[in-house]
């Protein structure tokens, strides 16, 4: 290694970070508190170390991955670490400080990639994609806090509230048990229903538009158009798999989508005691229950003949559907990426009982 290079590690927050640069040997040459902008990133590297003998590493986040973007565009050297990992890393520290965190991700860069997961840094095209699945995820989880508190307060009062597949068919439902609660129970709900009710139609109205966007995006992407032919993938979940993936080369094994997206279980070994457990869950989170809920949807559909179907069918007689379920949802995510790089349509017929799969 080069006693020349300069390993600078970045704490990043949300308005400052904090630079620690190490030489070769691991010395602590320079320590630094910055404003969190890639601008005065690259100046702190061009005054005190020079572009082409700095490596930066910094844990994946969105302020921090915004500067790693930056940093690339303009021909830094920047590793970005999987967060959990690095949290680890971080660990063997007695103190938990912004200069510790800069000095083991400093470390990290020294080290050199394997000893920590470097994240794979997605195209603004991608990323705003992927932006878009994300909000509709967080306002889903939103949409359904409110309309339970809705129902909660029914319940409480000897109402229930029926489930309802649009605004205009939720505010319908609401305004017919406000009514039923009054003229049967005595019970005027509408001051405390209207305000959240309010709040859960605007939800409604903007997640519908959102997947109108979504759903036109998707038929008119041909990878995410190939995608959905598979029984089960919706728009939705097309959408999470190619954002998240962006370019199947990565994968030299197609089977090797399986472990990033954390679908593989943990093993653990000791002497010649081996252990298989639940699947990782290593991956991106939101991709993995999108894969799961279209496995789920498969395996519901009597209406297909699908080699996949079949297997999984036959697997849950054995092992239980959650497993089933989630051995579908690998052996979806191997098939989605080998139809991409292969630039190949799903079949009915092939992918059926395959290599045999460690599950969950």
């Amino acid at each position: 290694m080069n006693d020349d290079r300069h390993f600078i590690g970045l704490d990043v927050g949300a308005d400052e970070l904090t630079a620690c640069s190490i030489n070769a040997a691991g010395e602590i040459l320079i320590e630094a508190s910055l404003p969190s902008s890639w601008e005065r990133v690259a100046k702190f590297v061009d005054d005190n170390i020079g572009k082409e003998f700095a490596a930066i590493g910094l844990e994946a986040g969105s302020t921090g991955t915004l500067i790693a973007r930056r940093l690339r565009e303009n021909g830094y050297t920047v590793h970005v670490f999987e967060t959990r990992q690095v949290g680890k890393f971080l660990k063997i520290r007695q103190n938990k400080t912004d200069l510790n965190d800069a000095r083991g991700l400093a470390d990290i860069a020294r080290l050199g990639i394997g000893v920590v997961t470097e994240v794979y840094l997605k195209s603004p095209e991608f990323q705003q994609l992927r932006t878009k699945l994300t909000l509709r995820q967080k306002l889903v989880r939103h949409r359904v806090a409110g309309e339970g508190a809705i129902n909660s307060v029914f319940r409480l009062n000897g109402g229930r509230l029926v489930n309802s597949r649009s605004a205009t068919g939720l505010r319908r439902n609401v305004d017919a048990e406000l009514d039923r609660l009054r003229d049967v129970q005595g019970v005027d709900l509408k001051r405390d229903i209207r305000p959240i009710l309010k709040i859960c139609l605007a939800t409604r109205n903007y997640l519908e538009r959102l997947d109108r966007e979504l759903t036109k995006i998707a038929e008119n992407n041909a990878i995410c158009a190939r995608f959905m032919e598979i029984p089960g993938v919706g728009p939705i979940s097309a959408l999470s798999f190619y954002s998240a993936i962006e370019d199947p080369k990565r994968f030299p094994k197609s089977e090797d989508v399986g472990a990033y997206l954390g679908l593989v279980p943990r093993i653990k070994q000791s002497g010649r005691v081996l252990h298989h457990h639940r699947i990782s869950k290593m991956g991106n989170t939101m991709t993995r229950a999108h894969l799961t809920m279209a496995a789920g949807t498969m395996m519901r559909q009597t209406t297909i003949d699908c080699a996949m179907r079949t297997w999984a069918l036959g697997l849950s007689a054995r092992v239980g559907r959650a497993k089933a379920k989630t051995a579908l949802a690998r052996k979806l995510a191997v098939v989605m990426v080998s139809m991409w790089k292969n630039d190949m349509p799903f079949s009915t017929k092939g992918a059926d009982a395959g290599q045999p799969v460690q599950l969950d």
